[in-house]
């Protein structure tokens, strides 16, 4: 079964600045946002290797939009865009394959 009803994840980092929204990534100026659009209408999200293949690619851009952030800050901004991202696609695969990088633990069997 293939995802049609969301076709990208933006990553930009208004969590950073305490703002709610579904978006995430890293400030690169006074208003300004980095950016990374994540498409994935290729993909199935109910088999592990099309949620894989998301993850991967969510990480990617996490990394992308993270890079200008000061370095103190380089990993809460990723961890924030990869939790946020997750949760907005709301693929339960994805989900548990988070959980699972996040604790460092193999909680799912991938099909």
């Amino acid at each position: 079964m293939k995802t049609s009803t969301r076709l990208s994840v933006t990553l930009s980092t208004l969590v950073l600045l305490g703002g709610a929204a579904t978006a995430l990534g890293a400030p690169i100026g006074d208003a300004e946002f980095a950016t990374k659009v994540v498409r994935f209408k290729d993909l199935d999200l109910s088999t592990g290797a099309g949620a894989r293949t998301l993850y991967e690619r969510i990480a990617a851009a996490a990394n992308v939009v993270c890079r200008d952030v000061p370095h103190a800050e380089v990993r809460a901004c990723r961890t924030s865009a990869i939790d946020d991202a997750v949760r907005t696609v709301g693929s339960p695969l994805l989900s548990s394959m988070h959980r699972s990088a996040a604790d460092g633990v193999e909680e799912v069997v991938l099909r």
